[in-house]
């Protein structure tokens, strides 16, 4: 008789149905272990955080008492524990923060105690460490170029360089080849020598499993001496018209600009008399002097200055003076002279051209000179 009574007591032990299932959350979010017994009976259930735990035995000396049963015993609000009559028990963690990562325990008060575990792993996205990461950097032309980034988070951030531009990435010369890409992976961006065209803004994009991606904006300058090309060298112009000069100046950082006026006056800003403009695209600038109502005395040379602090550059333009043509000139190609209408003048390249003067109309209107025009060049 006593040895039924044992067997049915036997079966009547609980016991765990399944293995606990592991949990992986992002930070911030909810989560829940569950913990399915069978035959509970009149025992206890309770959860426990499980710290400093030996992996091979999943053995541990320092534990968190968390629930008893119904009850939550822990200070930590976010926790609580609820059942599904008495055998689906589950343990709540609400907003999940990074030490919550570990392992947890389902624990019955049976002699000896039975237990389950399972493990909650904590996702964290990628934060940029701003003291590990590279700021606005300036550097010399031809010198060698490193950027650092570096990021945070859990699983391990991948970090991926690119230009915002979405300019390739010169990777320097290997062999007498240049390489350059699209994107580059990894915590350091290098650039042998680096170059004017490598001048601008760089992102580093640190990213994870676990949204969102975060990037950091990095301004590159390239630092050279200024160069000077000048458009037209020689510009002619007649009495009494506007005329606009301009060179284009390559620098960094950005120049001073100026114009000298062949007698030695500098013009720093406009006037009535003289105007000047720039136009900025990146490390170019287009200088332009625009000369109204031109006289004798505007003809001559034009130095376009430029300075910064590793040196400086002129060009050179020279403004000459295109005749208009006298009336006794036009007297040796046409005659009668009544017949022809004034002269118009060509300002793009001083051309002088003439039409002929219809006598069959009563207004004498103009008309072309047809195979018989006469041009002069001035």
């Amino acid at each position: 008789m006593s040895d039924i009574l044992y067997i049915i007591e036997c079966k009547l032990m609980p016991n765990f149905i399944d293995s606990m299932a592991n949990v992986s959350i992002a930070a911030g979010r909810n989560t829940m272990l569950e913990c399915t017994i069978n035959n509970l009976g009149n025992y206890t259930v309770a959860w426990l955080k499980m710290e400093n735990i030996d992996i091979k035995d999943k053995s541990t000396s320092d534990m968190t008492l968390l629930t008893v049963h119904t009850h939550t015993v822990t200070e930590d609000q976010r926790i609580r524990v609820s059942h599904n009559n008495y055998r689906q028990w589950y343990l709540h963690i609400k907003t999940v923060k990074p030490h919550d990562k570990g392992w947890y325990m389902c624990q019955i008060n049976t002699e000896p105690m039975i237990t389950s575990i399972g493990y909650v792993d904590v996702l964290i996205p990628p934060s940029i460490v701003d003291s590990d990461t590279s700021s606005d950097t300036a550097v010399d032309e031809r010198q060698r170029l490193s950027l650092r980034c570096r990021a945070n988070g859990y699983p391990q951030p991948t970090i991926t360089w690119r230009r915002e531009d979405n300019k390739d990435i010169n990777l320097g010369l290997y062999g007498g080849k240049k390489y350059s890409a699209t994107k580059v992976e990894g915590e350091y961006l290098n650039i042998s020598q680096v170059t004017r065209d490598d001048m601008g803004a760089y992102l580093c994009i640190a990213s994870n499993s676990v949204p969102p991606s975060v990037s950091q904006r990095i301004i590159v300058r390239v630092n050279f001496r200024p160069k000077i090309k000048v458009t037209n060298q020689l510009v002619g112009s007649s009495l009494g018209s506007d005329v606009t000069v301009d060179c284009i100046c390559e620098a960094s950082p950005q120049p001073i600009t100026y114009w000298i006026r062949s007698d030695g006056t500098i013009l720093l800003s406009s006037s009535d008399k003289y105007q000047t403009q720039e136009e900025y695209d990146s490390y170019r600038t287009r200088m332009l002097l625009k000369i109204t109502d031109l006289d004798d005395k505007d003809f001559g040379s034009y130095k376009c200055v430029a300075k910064n602090s590793l040196g400086e550059k002129e060009g050179l333009v020279r403004l000459y003076e295109v005749q208009m043509p006298h009336n006794s000139e036009l007297a040796s190609s046409v005659w009668p002279p009544s017949l022809l209408a004034p002269a118009v003048m060509d300002n793009n390249n001083g051309n002088v051209s003439f039409v002929r003067l219809s006598s069959s109309s009563s207004g004498g209107s103009q008309q072309p000179i047809n195979g018989d025009q006469t041009r002069l060049q001035g």
